[in-house]
């Protein structure tokens, strides 16, 4: 499921291991984006690991915010999201997130309208601490 409009194009197996093979560049910038894949993985594991849920909550909003905030926008990041799809980018059960969303809103780090949520505080979810 995408967060954002997308085009999704397909390419024949046999085409794209054949410009892989015959194209260097291409195969270089391919490996290049795997290994960061990976390595963004692992970051998330040691941060799921070690991280409380309200820290893993307010990071999972500022990748949101830091991926899909316009450039050069001066206005607070509001996207909507489902309960169920943060959870999942959090490493967390839906209640849970539920219950830490409320917390930030009473706490005046974020608004809550319907499944629209608008970081009102960025600087202090970006630095909470674990």
């Amino acid at each position: 499921m995408a967060l954002e409009d997308s085009e999704i194009c397909i390419i024949p197996k046999k085409e794209f291991f054949a410009l892989l093979f015959s194209n260097r560049d291409i195969a270089e910038k391919f490996i290049k984006m795997l290994s960061n894949d990976v390595k963004e993985s692992e970051e998330r594991l040691l941060k799921l690991a070690y991280n409380s849920v309200r820290k893993r909550v307010a990071e999972s909003l500022m990748m949101l915010n830091d991926n899909y905030k316009k450039q050069n926008s001066s206005d607070q990041f509001s996207m909507p999201v489902s309960r169920e799809d943060l959870a999942c980018i959090t490493g967390a059960s839906k209640e849970t997130v539920i219950r830490t969303l409320s917390d930030f809103k009473d706490e005046g780090l974020v608004s809550i309208d319907g499944s629209k949520i608008t970081i009102v505080n960025e600087l202090k979810l970006r630095h909470m601490r674990n």
